[in-house]
């Protein structure tokens, strides 16, 4: 499923409760998508139909701006970028502390990069079941 980096126009095809099937059109966000330039996805102006939360009850025929719910963007800038850096961080002081006491040279190297390491494969592993899930969102009704 493509997901704009960017918001996106799109006209509501079809609601299921709150949750809007919306056709975009493959315009800019579309095509600046990391899976549309490595061939994944239809963009090159060819409609794709995407789900959205349609919390403005927006009505089968509209047109809408859909992006990344913000709550998620978050959560993921947070998992990629926060999760490992701290998780380093915290493998080198932890390894700075027991180096002595174990009397192993190096520990804190070895423990910063281990813990950047799993922290990643974590975070990774996360970030793809963010992405399945239903991350996004009407932002707008422009009729």
């Amino acid at each position: 499923m493509m997901k704009p980096s960017v918001p996106e126009r799109g006209l509501v095809v079809a609601l299921d409760g709150d949750i809007a099937k919306v056709m975009l059109q493959g315009g800019e966000a579309c095509r600046g998508c990391g899976q549309a330039k490595i061939g994944l996805c239809r963009s090159a102006g060819l409609s794709m139909i995407v789900t959205a939360r349609n919390t403005l009850n927006a009505n089968i025929g509209d047109t809408v701006i859909v992006g990344i719910d913000e709550a998620v963007r978050l959560k993921a800038y947070a998992l990629a970028f926060m999760v490992p850096l701290f998780s380093f961080i915290g493998g080198a002081v932890l390894g700075v502390m027991a180096g002595p006491y174990l009397s192993i040279k190096g520990l804190d190297i070895i423990s910063a990069f281990g813990g950047l390491v799993i922290s990643s494969i974590i975070s990774y592993r996360r970030l793809k079941s963010l992405d399945a899930s239903s991350s996004l969102i009407v932002k707008s009704v422009l009729q």
